[in-house]
C-alpha cells in the first residue's frame, strides 16, 4: 500500500512539473504588483495589462522562462495622479476639471483654474524633456514653475511688463517672474529721476520699454558726463575735438578724451 501511494505521488509530481514547464515555455504570464510590491494577480490576458498600468500597478512579465519588469510609458508619468511627477506644492489640489453645459458661460475663476492645470501639464512636459528620469529634479522644476506662475497671475500693476516677459520667456515662468521683477524695479527707479532729463530722454529713445537697459544707459551717460565736467579743463582742445565727434554720447566723448590727456 505504501509503495502504491508513493508511486501515485511521483506521477502527480511529474504531471504538475510538466504542466508548469509547458505553460512557461509557450505562454506569457503577467504578474500584477502594487507600489509596495505585493502581488495582486497573475494573468495571461494581455488586454487587461494597460488597464492595470493606468491604475499605477507594476507589471512583471514571465516569458520563455525569463522574468522582467514591463517599462513605463511616458504619458503615464505625465498624466496619472499616482505619478512621481506631481509637485509637492499642489498635491492637495483637486484634479477633476469641471464640465459645464455648452450654453453655460465660464466664470473668470474657472478659466484661471483651467489655465493653471494646463500650465502645470506644460511644466511637467518641459521638465520631463529637460531632466529625463531624474524625478527629484522633475518634481523640483514643476514646483518652482508652479509657484512662479501662481505669483505672476496675482500681479496687476504693470500688465504690459508681464506680457513682454511672457513673450520673451513663454512657459518658463521662473524667468517670467524674474524679468517682471527687474523691469518693474527699473521702471520705478526711472520715474524717480529728476536730473539730466535730456540724457534720460535719449536713453528711452534708444531702448524703448526695456527699462533695465534704459536705467543702465542713463547711469553710464550721467557718470561719463559728470566726469567730463570735472576734467574737461585739463585739455580743452582735446575735449572740444571729442565733443564735436561724439556729441551727446558722453560715454564715447569720455573714451575719446581720455586718450589725449
Amino acid at each position: 500500500m505504501k509503495n502504491i501511494k508513493f508511486l501515485l505521488f511521483i506521477m502527480s509530481l511529474l504531471f504538475f512539473l510538466n504542466l508548469i514547464f509547458c505553460t512557461f515555455s509557450f505562454a506569457t504570464l503577467y504578474i500584477i504588483k502594487d507600489q509596495e510590491g505585493n502581488n495582486i494577480c497573475i494573468t495571461n490576458q494581455e488586454k487587461l495589462i494597460s488597464k492595470y498600468e493606468k491604475l499605477g500597478y507594476v507589471i512583471w512579465i514571465l516569458e520563455a522562462g525569463e522574468l522582467f519588469q514591463k517599462s513605463f510609458e511616458p504619458e503615464y508619468i505625465l498624466k496619472e495622479p499616482q505619478s512621481q511627477l506631481e509637485p509637492e506644492s499642489i498635491d492637495s489640489e483637486p484634479q477633476t476639471k469641471a464640465v459645464l453645459p455648452p450654453t453655460t458661460e465660464l466664470m473668470p475663476a474657472l478659466e484661471t483654474n483651467i489655465d493653471r492645470e494646463k500650465m502645470i501639464e506644460t511644466f511637467k512636459t518641459n521638465a520631463l524633456i529637460e531632466w529625463g528620469n531624474n524625478f527629484e529634479m522633475i518634481n523640483y522644476e514643476v514646483k518652482i514653475q508652479t509657484e512662479a506662475y501662481d505669483w505672476i497671475i496675482k500681479q496687476t500693476k504693470y500688465p504690459y511688463i508681464i506680457e513682454r516677459a511672457k513673450h520673451e520667456w513663454v512657459s518658463d515662468y521662473v524667468m517670467v517672474k524674474y524679468e517682471y521683477e527687474i523691469q518693474s524695479e527699473a521702471y520705478n527707479w526711472i520715474n524717480q529721476q529728476k536730473a539730466y532729463l535730456e540724457i534720460m530722454k535719449k536713453a528711452k529713445q534708444e531702448w524703448g520699454v526695456d527699462y533695465v537697459m534704459v536705467k543702465y544707459e542713463y547711469e553710464q551717460q550721467v557718470s561719463a558726463y559728470e566726469w567730463l565736467e570735472r576734467n574737461k579743463d585739463k585739455n580743452p582742445e582735446a575735449f572740444k575735438r571729442a565733443s564735436n565727434k561724439w556729441g551727446s554720447d558722453y560715454v564715447m566723448v569720455k573714451y575719446e578724451y581720455e586718450k589725449e590727456i
